[in-house]
């Protein structure tokens, strides 16, 4: 397990990257030794000083933010006047949970998973500000409109077009598998009676909707970096991967992993108040945009002081 690049000392009072990675060096030597690897019982004494010690003040946001959104979730709200609300309350406990995911796995040292339940947090976060919105779409279609037609296609139409599309592909792919029974055949084919014809379901692009958001730049910024981790790419690839200082392979990465650590809490929880943005512009009391704000206002001192410290950081 070689240690990260960046030797600098972390901002807002952080443990260096070397300090963190030398303790999650002495954690990963016990979880090789008991051959166990991340199902070890000390992944729990190492997580929780992960959360403790590694990055403290990240943590802290996390925190607010965590149990902020959960208050939230928790007060029942008039969700009785348009179908489209019923789906933001449904997609912000979604949201919530991938957020907790991302923060569980982070603790636990998996760094590429934990990045891509980030990656799904911000998606989730996305669909959840639409639906509190009851957006119409328009760049976020996936079958795209003729030139100068306009669009009239909700959010939550697209939403259900989508999952009707994706039990159609499923039911025609079974149908063409040989081992597929008489019987299972049959019910696939009245799926496909009562779905209709395929592919006239409008779907969901989600690059669009972040467009009719206008929130493209954050996709830019969160989504793109973390879909490097939600998938087996090259750049993720190595980070499980030790090199000589010539830059050779020379052997496999094996145990926790905290590089970039602050930073996929940082990612996460600007995803998790994207979508509470969202729902509080429709739903929340005066307290709770007050404090929304307040959140906001704190992660955005926090991101900026840590752009301040990587940038003052020796190269």
């Amino acid at each position: 397990m070689a240690p990260p690049d960046d030797a600098s000392a972390a901002p807002n009072g952080g443990t260096s990257s070397i300090a963190r990675w030398a303790i999650a060096s002495r954690r990963a030597q016990t979880l090789t030794l008991a051959q166990d690897g991340f199902l070890s019982l000390e992944i729990d004494a190492l997580a929780a000083e992960a959360f403790r010690d590694f990055a403290p003040a990240e943590m802290s946001l996390v925190e607010r933010v965590n149990r902020f959104a959960i208050s939230v979730a928790r007060v029942p709200r008039d969700l009785q006047r348009r179908d489209a609300d019923l789906f933001a309350a449904a997609l912000l406990s979604r949201a919530i949970q991938d957020f907790e995911g991302a923060v569980t796995l982070a603790g636990r040292g998996l760094r590429a998973q934990s990045r891509a339940a980030a990656r799904a947090t911000f998606e989730t976060a996305l669909y959840c500000a639409a639906a509190a919105r009851d957006l119409v779409l328009e760049k976020g279609l996936r079958i795209k409109l003729k030139k100068g037609d306009a669009s009239t296609t909700r959010f939550v139409d697209a939403f259900e077009g989508g999952h009707q599309r994706f039990r159609g592909q499923v039911a025609t792919e079974l149908q063409r598998i040989p081992e597929t029974s008489q019987e299972h055949a049959g019910a696939m084919a009245r799926v496909l009676d009562e779905i209709g014809t395929p592919g006239q379901h409008q779907d969901i692009d989600l690059r669009g909707l972040a467009e009719d958001l206008q929130l493209q730049h954050l996709f830019t910024v969160v989504y793109r970096p973390l879909s490097q981790d939600a998938h087996p790419s090259a750049t993720s690839l190595q980070h499980h991967v030790e090199l000589t200082p010539q830059g050779k392979i020379a052997g496999l990465r094996i145990g926790p992993d905290y590089d970039q650590f602050a930073d996929t809490l940082m990612l996460a929880a600007c995803s998790m108040l994207v979508a509470l943005d969202s729902f509080l512009d429709r739903f929340g009391t005066p307290e709770e945009l007050e404090y929304m704000k307040d959140l906001a206002g704190r992660y955005r001192a926090l991101s900026e002081s840590s752009q301040e410290g990587s940038a003052d950081a020796p190269q």
